[in-house]
């Protein structure tokens, strides 16, 4: 596996004989921070030209394939898959960025690394750390770019502002609502305007903050995504989940509480194995008790048929490996079957409780609305008797 240092170029040839490969990234932080890691598709004139060769949380592949983000896996952050052969003449360079979502500067990046894997073997991997940059909220990571032919190079620079101007020095276009109607057709010898790229990922900073999902983008339905993710203080993070390795492991539980429109209610959690169903009533699915620490993606609530909902209350707890929420760093980020996200981080923990409510999931009309709650509690019934659900609760384990 080859070393490269920052400001280090190299051919590809040099470093694998195939244009087809998958490149992971990672940026842990010393303080509680997350990074945005995005891919750029640009012109021989280092311009995004074309939109839709912009890879992030909202658009996670290129049009013709041959850039796509694969989420994370295997102690990456995130990873991307790429197929340099397959990309149109006008795209020579792809950038690899990371921005921070949030206060703090990549000062505070304890470390962070971009690898090369070919058939998921790594064959060269680029280091950097916080003492390479300054008061920065964005730094570009490295490229591949075509000169006579395909290269790479570890950049490590930072960059002022964060994603949004990152794309506009990359003369991309933002917009955040929808373009009005143009009044008359572009003559045949105007090109058509670039529709730009909609950056939606708003944060629930603090308790109340809410937002409305629009169900009828979804075909009516508009699945939620409930993502988990925290780390472990006793160990170096890995990836976007950080955990692996050192001391006792935090064992986080998501779940929730629910009652129907029907009326029916109950709960999904790991405890009592109670995973719920995707496919039949309450058409909630808890994916996985990750209770080692070694998915990356941490755990997945999901809300099917948010149609049927009249209330969700998403709840978190600590079944062993820290005493409280204030070292673990938790944040949930909710995903809209449309790639738009919401982000919610545990920034106000309280040092003696283990459960905490979440987010709020209310049906309005065609729309749910989600608010940000971190309220913590003792344990499952004293968060019941808070929210009113009427649940009868007795001591459980895991076996």
């Amino acid at each position: 596996m080859r070393e490269i240092i920052k400001g280090q170029k190299a051919k590809l040839a040099d470093i694998t004989s195939t244009m087809q490969f998958e490149v992971g990234l990672s940026v842990s932080f010393t303080s509680p921070n997350v990074a945005d890691i995005s891919c750029f598709g640009l012109d021989s004139n280092s311009t995004l030209s074309d939109d839709r060769y912009f890879i992030f949380y909202n658009q996670k592949a290129s049009p013709c394939g041959s850039v796509a983000a694969l989420g994370a896996r295997d102690g990456d952050q995130e990873r991307f898959r790429v197929n340099l052969a397959g990309l149109p003449g006008t795209v020579r360079r792809l950038v690899l960025t990371a921005t921070i979502d949030g206060t703090g500067t990549m000062a505070q990046v304890s470390q962070g690394y971009v690898r090369l894997l070919v058939n998921n073997a790594e064959v060269a991997r680029y280091r950097f750390t916080g003492s390479d940059f300054n008061d920065e909220r964005a730094i570009i990571i490295g490229e591949f770019y075509f000169k006579d032919v395909w290269r790479f190079g570890a950049v490590g620079q930072g960059f002022n502002g964060g994603l949004k101007a990152l794309l506009q020095h990359f003369g991309g276009e933002e917009i955040s609502e929808p373009p009005a109607p143009v009044p008359a057709r572009p003559t045949p010898l105007t090109p058509a305007p670039s529709p730009g790229v909609t950056i939606s990922k708003v944060t629930l900073e603090k308790k109340g903050d809410k937002k409305a999902v629009d169900l009828r983008k979804g075909g009516g339905l508009q699945p939620l995504h409930f993502n988990l993710n925290w780390d472990n203080p006793n160990a170096n993070k890995r990836g976007f989940l950080g955990l692996g390795g050192g001391e006792a492991v935090p064992d986080l539980d998501l779940g929730c509480m629910y009652r129907l429109k029907d009326g029916s209610k109950g709960v999904i959690q790991p405890l009592g194995k109670m995973f719920g169903s995707k496919d039949r009533p309450p058409f909630i699915f808890l994916d996985k008790d990750d209770r080692t620490g070694a998915a990356a993606d941490g755990e997945n609530l999901f809300i099917y048929r948010p149609d049927l909902i009249d209330a969700v209350m998403v709840f978190a707890l600590i079944y062993e490996g820290s005493r409280d929420f204030t070292s673990v760093n938790g944040r949930m980020t909710i995903r809209e079957q449309t790639g738009n996200e919401i982000f919610i981080r545990l920034n106000s923990p309280d040092p003696n409780l283990t459960f905490c409510a979440i987010c709020m999931v209310r049906r309005a009309g065609t729309t749910v609305e989600i608010s940000k709650e971190e309220r913590y509690f003792k344990g499952h019934s004293d968060a019941d008797h808070h929210y009113q659900f009427g649940f009868t609760w007795r001591t459980g384990s895991k076996s």
